[in-house]
């Protein structure tokens, strides 16, 4: 492993997630400032901290509830529990994350919880769909948001992001009120003013996403470091990505799978993941495992399908 490469890929991902929280900051001080000077800043920040509080409150319980997941038990899958086990031992993580199970046929796999209370949740078809070193790969992926504190970063940028947007309609509407009088006093019309206020949301919402997908870049390189595999994490998104866009979904709901532009993405292009990871490449198997296929789980297979639930998840 190039140690070297590692590093450097560490510090852009930092430098890039400074830029972009800072950005955002600035952005919405600007807007506080135009709209209500210095108070406008104080009443952003007060706000922001406010909806942290409220944000950093909401139980993971609630989230896992949402994906109608269910604690596993040791004896239910024993293989993950120790993968969860000794990823967390490498990442010096103070508290182990609890594995959670989603009977569902879709591929998914996320981490909740900030340091505290961490929780993975892997559902059934990410499960069947892996091998055990993909399911290493993943799953250390998981682990390295939790590591690198992303869960508690991203609800920064949103919490900024929102009040971004509420401190912009607010201006907005005023302006809109204060042109009536512009006109009838024959005032020129602050329209440089306007148009700050309404890109400035869109700009913020730009900027989150950007982070969102430097989190995940940095998560990958987190990952390989754990497992000193990144062929098992080229694999598993591979595999991902075939399943996410494979063959009778793309028929039959053609506008769940619509390619959006890059900057509209919280994740990065699986090309663009796959790209980075090869640069990292070694051919060598983790000795974690000495096998390939995950055993069969004891908990009862999904046969439900993959749809958006009235909660508005998709799962």
């Amino acid at each position: 492993m190039d140690n070297k490469l590692i590093k450097r890929y560490h510090l852009q991902n930092f430098l890039h997630s400074i830029i972009l929280l800072a950005g955002m900051l600035i952005l919405l001080g600007v807007i506080g400032w135009l709209v209500a000077g210095f108070l406008g800043i104080l009443w952003s920040l007060a706000s922001g901290l406010i909806f942290l509080i409220i944000a950093s409150g909401i139980s993971s319980q609630l989230i896992l509830f949402l994906y109608g997941a269910r604690p596993v038990l040791n004896n239910q899958l024993s293989l993950l529990n120790d993968i969860v086990d000794w990823l967390a031992v490498q990442s010096h993580l103070k508290q182990t994350p609890r594995l959670y199970y989603i009977p569902s046929r879709a591929m998914l796999a996320f981490s909740v919880g900030i340091q505290k209370d961490p929780a993975i949740a892997v559902s059934d078809g990410m499960l069947s769909a892996l091998n055990s070193r993909e399911i290493l790969a993943v799953l250390a992926h998981e682990i390295s948001h939790i590591h690198n504190k992303d869960l508690w970063v991203m609800v920064v940028a949103d919490a900024i992001s929102r009040i971004t947007s509420v401190m912009a309609l607010t201006g907005y509407i005023m302006v809109l009120f204060y042109l009536p009088f512009s006109i009838f006093q024959q005032q020129q019309i602050p329209w440089l003013l306007l148009i700050l206020l309404m890109i400035a949301p869109n700009l913020s919402a730009l900027m989150q996403l950007a982070l969102s997908r430097t989190r995940e870049f940095n998560a990958d390189l987190q990952a390989v470091k754990l497992t000193s595999d990144p062929h098992g994490l080229i694999s598993a998104l591979s595999k991902i990505e075939h399943y996410q866009t494979q063959g009778f979904k793309q028929i039959l709901l053609p506008g769940l799978r619509l390619p959006q532009p890059s900057l509209l993405r919280t994740h990065p292009l699986t090309e663009e993941r796959i790209q980075r990871l090869l640069t990292m490449a070694q051919h060598r198997q983790h000795p974690f495992f000495n096998q390939q296929q995950m055993p069969p789980h004891r908990l009862p297979r999904s046969r439900r399908s993959p749809r958006i639930r009235i909660n508005g998840l998709w799962h």
